[in-house]
């Protein structure tokens, strides 16, 4: 059977993260918990750290606790930005229009946007647009910036003018939140917005299907061979489905996609 397109790819993946991220979190809530006392003081926090045997390069408990919240932000985004690369790939291979690439010091999200929906993103999306770019930036100074922090003000001020709390989903949350102060909450609004705005931008996403054989494995092709015809146009449809996606034009377009595949 074929794999996935890179948006279920995209969901699966982020959902291993996720479930992750909230394993850590109920890891961290119970050990503080629990250990309220010993933390607070460096003596019995070392104490506490030899009983299970690690030895701890930093006794401030509360700077790391806010430490692991930013590395929920750093975990969504790796996922966010491989499928952002995925889908600014396959737009290049074989998009229908001609793909521009990434500019210097644009992000993926932007390139991808730029050439899928030509800059023309739709009002609702454009929150979760600015939204995403700001935890981008909030996971460059977690994983970057080692000297002076930039905590991004200033596009953090910028998304004061959206209301979150209209939406259902990020109603109970108390996000965004500053660089100092990113919490958990934070890493839900993250996530929940990259899997809305991936929907929409691979939904936006247009195929030159003519292109998609054209570079179809000769292993693959070549177990088709064997087909009727009728299977063999079911099993390209198929192929295509699975692996990017259709639209109404791609069942009138099948019998002359099989001459090009053979």
């Amino acid at each position: 059977m074929y794999e996935k397109n890179a948006l279920n790819n995209f969901k699966d993946v982020l959902g291993k993260y996720c479930a992750i991220n909230q394993f850590i979190e109920l890891s961290k809530r119970c050990f503080v918990a629990e250990h309220q006392k010993e933390i607070q003081k460096r003596d019995t926090f070392v104490k506490l750290a030899t009983e299970y045997s690690i030895t701890l390069t930093n006794y401030d408990a509360d700077a790391m606790v806010t430490e692991i919240c930013r590395s929920y932000i750093v975990n969504v985004h790796l996922c966010f930005e491989t499928f952002l690369k995925d889908v600014c790939q396959q737009i290049n291979k074989c998009g229908k229009n001609e793909y521009k690439p990434r500019i210097q010091e644009e992000s993926y999200l932007a390139c991808a946007v730029r050439n899928i929906c030509g800059n023309s993103i739709s009002d609702d999306m454009k929150p979760l647009y600015e939204l995403c770019e700001y935890y981008r930036l909030i996971r460059n100074s977690s994983v970057h910036d080692l000297c002076e922090i930039d905590s991004h003000e200033k596009e953090f001020r910028k998304l004061q003018k959206y209301n979150f709390k209209t939406e259902a989903k990020f109603s109970k949350l108390v996000a965004p939140n500053i660089y100092e102060e990113i919490s958990f909450d934070d890493f839900v609004m993250f996530s929940r917005s990259c899997v809305e705005l991936a929907t929409y931008i691979f939904e936006k996403m247009e195929y030159d299907y003519a292109k998609i054989v054209k570079d179809i494995p000769h292993k693959q092709v070549g177990k088709w061979r064997k087909y009727s015809k009728k299977r063999q146009e079911r099993a390209l449809y198929s192929y295509i489905n699975t692996l990017y996606k259709t639209d109404e034009t791609l069942i009138e377009q099948i019998p002359e996609l099989i001459n090009i595949l053979y």
